[in-house]
């Protein structure tokens, strides 16, 4: 019978929980699993788990959220002032403004 030794270093295995790897293949969240990287299976997985420097030992995940400072929000930006056409033109009564319709 074949037997493969592995040495794993409880510093080397928080390190991996620290760096994204879940202790499962099955709950890998993208960054791999201690079962992949050390070869080893869900049961030997649970007896590694029991070590009580790792019992409470769980994967870290570092989310990065990018968030767009580059715009000045405290400056207000104004829309020019538009004045209506009609507080342009001098005031007159509306019969005068019909009568000069009527004579077009």
């Amino acid at each position: 019978m074949a037997v493969k030794k592995v040495d794993l270093y409880v510093t080397q295995l928080i390190e991996d929980l620290n760096n994204g790897l879940t202790w499962n293949k099955k709950d890998d969240l993208g960054y791999g699993s201690i079962e992949v990287k050390y070869g080893a299976n869900e049961k030997q997985i649970a007896a590694i788990r029991k070590h009580p420097l790792l019992k409470d030992a769980e994967t870290n995940i570092v989310i990065f959220n990018v968030i767009d400072d580059t715009k000045n929000t405290t400056t207000k930006t104004t829309e020019p002032d538009i004045v209506p056409m009609a507080d342009l033109r001098t005031k007159t009564s509306v019969s005068e403004e019909l009568e000069a319709f009527a004579n077009l």
